[in-house]
């Protein structure tokens, strides 16, 4: 497996751009479960999010919410993610590593370029039984293989919707590839109790970079294989439709950026270096600093989303 160019690395793990994929994942995923007082902290600061991605099923549980084009945004925000560190490793010019290529087809059992890391003993039951699954022969060819074969099949993507596509597969074969290829480590606490108002920096180290957490997962090498073959399934929608030329996109939101609150690059936007003028350096210090009030407030609901969260998808 081919590691990330270090400029990539300390990219990722700026905690300007951590902070910005954790918001975006929690505040798509729970805006249907947060009281209305955090919605509205959260909305005073910009980060209502127009499409909501899950819903609550009645029953104590989550079920997706595919009629509302949220998946178009999950889609939309992680090609500007790639779009981001294709230019820079455009920049770096590493001959070894040039642009981010998914998986052609998904690591099979045994992959010894992409093995898949052993289960551990996490202190909860319920954890330690899924992770066991995820992580399994059986549960990959159950599952992983099923879900495969159906997002590639053009056939079977023509009777979707961009929207819909996206949302299944968030919350199918996404949310279990980052829980499959997660490895044991320490990991962050939703809250901590000696930061309980804040996500303590020392979370910022470029040694996290635990699959299982939004605030850490892009900084993993196996997050870009991972959406890299996301990335390529808008492409098999758009021949499926008969559609060349630019993605017909209705959902472009990837979060409050400054001054721009639906930015067309991701890559501008989060420049997390005061670097090219005064003025560009104030942006981004009141992007960063709106973005840890965000994180307060969501610190203090008590209520997170997680990629091993049990979500219905019909």
């Amino acid at each position: 497996m081919s590691k990330l160019p270090v400029g990539v690395s300390r990219m990722m793990s700026q905690r300007a751009r951590r902070m910005h994929h954790y918001l975006f994942h929690q505040t798509r995923n729970m805006w249907l479960v947060w009281d209305e007082d955090t919605k509205d902290e959260i909305r005073f600061l910009g980060w209502e999010p127009p499409r909501p991605a899950r819903e609550l099923d009645g029953e104590g549980g989550f079920k997706t919410v595919l009629d509302n084009d949220s998946g178009e945004d999950f889609l939309y925000m992680h090609r500007q993610m790639i779009a981001s560190v294709n230019q820079k490793l455009a920049d770096l010019a590493d001959p070894n590593y040039r642009q981010i290529e998914g998986w052609s087809v998904l690591p099979r059992p045994g992959d010894s370029d992409f093995p898949v890391p052993p289960a551990w003993d996490t202190g909860n039951p319920g954890f330690d039984s899924f992770l066991n699954a995820v992580k399994s022969d059986d549960y990959f060819s159950q599952n992983f293989e099923v879900w495969e074969a159906r997002f590639t099949d053009l056939g079977q993507l023509a009777n979707m919707t961009l929207g819909e596509m996206g949302a299944r597969l968030e919350f199918s074969i996404h949310n279990m590839m980052h829980m499959r290829w997660c490895r044991e480590m320490e990991v962050r606490p939703d809250v901590d109790p000696e930061t309980p108002n804040q996500i303590d920096p020392a979370w910022d180290n470029e040694a996290y970079d635990w699959l299982g957490d939004t605030y850490s997962s892009h900084v993993n090498p196996v997050f870009w294989k991972i959406h890299g073959w996301i990335d390529d399934r808008i492409d098999d929608w758009m021949a499926a439709h008969g559609l060349t030329g630019n993605v017909p996109w209705k959902g472009t939101w990837v979060g409050k950026m400054p001054g721009h609150p639906m930015p067309d690059s991701l890559h501008a936007m989060l420049a997390s270096t005061a670097g090219h003028d005064k003025a560009a350096g104030q942006a981004v210090h009141d992007h960063m600093s709106e973005m840890e009030q965000v994180a307060k407030v969501i610190l203090k609901s008590g209520k997170f989303c997680h990629f091993y969260d049990d979500v219905q998808v019909e």
